[in-house]
């Protein structure tokens, strides 16, 4: 859902880069995992032009400071279901990816969403990585099930 990059102020509120572009999430009330633990929202602050959060249990800037550089998560199940075609970018971490011919590429490692398209990042054995275009053209099959991702090795993509 977003990343804790600071305190804000004395009563143990967080400046959070969101990541999710559902605005439901940080609601007052809400329930999100931090630390792995399930924590309340008890304070929201959207004016900065980012959320500034208070957790249940963090109640002032020492206790909020625990938090700097942790991940704000929910529970997987509270994710909506995409449509076909979709995924989400954490689903996909872990794939191996092949070629249309069945060569394997390597492991998909990070997702990079740019501002044309997103560029998945595919760690490879003895070479450099290599930047896949997220795009119809390039990516042509993506199984979950069988964690395994087919895409068209274009000329120059993989050297």
């Amino acid at each position: 859902m977003g990343f804790v990059n600071s305190t804000w102020g004395l009563r143990g509120h967080v400046k959070v880069t969101a990541y999710s572009s559902n605005s439901e999430r940080f609601v007052l009330g809400a329930e999100l995992y931090v630390l792995g633990e399930r924590r309340k929202v008890t304070g929201l602050n959207m004016s900065q032009g980012y959320p500034i959060v208070q957790f249940a249990g963090y109640q002032n800037a020492t206790s909020a400071e625990t938090l700097r550089g942790t991940l704000i998560e929910i529970d997987e199940a509270e994710l909506p279901p995409l449509p076909e075609g979709e995924y989400y970018l954490h689903d996909l971490i872990g794939l191996e990816v092949v070629t249309r011919e069945g060569e394997p590429v390597g492991t998909l490692v990070q997702a990079l969403t740019t501002g044309a398209n997103d560029v998945y990042v595919v760690q490879r054995e003895g070479k450099p990585d290599a930047l896949i275009p997220a795009i119809p053209d390039v990516i042509l099959g993506v199984d979950l099930e069988t964690r395994r991702m087919t895409i068209e090795a274009m000329p120059g993509l993989l050297d």
